[in-house]
């Protein structure tokens, strides 16, 4: 499965979530480090699969394809934290061609797991930040760093999931999608139905809803704005693609966030 660039609402943010998460395939610009407090969660990091268990730590790097899975729905107590590099201002080594030989850390130290349950449960910016550059510090003291090589964003079908992450906001179609990149409409539409494996209006409305759930989850705009923001023309059509994703309507989603996010 082709993963998808992942757009965070901010340079910083911070998930407590209450059971195993799964989450498809993708890859983003950020730092992203999950904790377990409880339990454990299924984690695949660049096509290699790895539990992260009680006390223990995933950390992955920018522009490495990972997702979550579970075997089963359990009960878990886990922390994501995902952040810009931007935001510690050179003080740890360049992400861009390097990548953790040991992704997975199991002997975190005292200090740095206090840092996760602080920062699992602030709601203030700056504390956030502060306890996130702790558990950086804690991180990087444990990994080894070698040299990897990215996916390169040469190929058209990635172009195009590129083009589509950072502009999904806007008015875009495949007809958009063809003059931008010089081919046939059709040649676009082939592209979704055989490498994506979903149709071009589906993943953009795909984008477009995972956005405006993590508004929901993060911001306290309303429903209203967060549909303009998330780049849907109408209401009516952010209801229908949201409950089609969602499996509810996003003003049941925002008025049940914490019941959906607890075991």
């Amino acid at each position: 499965m082709v993963p998808f660039y992942e757009i965070q609402p901010s340079d910083l943010t911070v998930i407590h979530n209450y059971r195993e998460i799964r989450f498809h395939a993708h890859l983003h610009e950020y730092i992203e480090i999950a904790y377990v407090f409880k339990e454990g969660q299924h984690i695949d990091i660049d096509g290699i699969e790895y539990e992260i268990k009680s006390g223990q730590a995933a950390v992955v790097f920018p522009d490495i394809v990972h997702y979550y899975y579970r075997n089963e729905v359990r009960p878990a107590d886990e922390v994501l934290v995902i952040c810009s590099p931007k935001l510690f201002n050179g003080m740890f080594p360049d992400m861009s061609s390097v990548r953790p030989k040991n992704p997975i850390i199991t002997d975190i130290d005292e200090t740095t797991k206090l840092a996760f349950q602080q920062i699992a449960d602030c709601t203030s910016f700056p504390e956030k930040l502060g306890w996130s550059l702790i558990i950086m510090s804690g991180i990087m003291k444990k990994i080894s760093l070698e040299h990897g090589k990215h996916i390169p964003v040469e190929s058209l079908t990635q172009k195009i999931i590129q083009y589509m992450t950072i502009n999904f906001k806007q008015d875009i179609s495949i007809e958009t999608l063809a003059d931008e990149f010089s081919v046939s409409k059709y040649y676009i539409s082939h592209i979704f139905s055989d490498r994506i494996k979903i149709s071009f209006r589906n993943y953009l409305a795909l984008l477009r809803t995972e956005y405006a759930a993590s508004l929901m989850r993060t911001t306290d705009d309303s429903i209203t704005n967060i549909c303009g923001c998330a780049g849907f023309a109408s209401q009516r059509t952010f209801n229908r693609a949201f409950k089609q994703i969602y499996g509810v309507t996003p003003r049941e989603y925002k008025n049940n966030i914490s019941e959906l996010y607890k075991e």
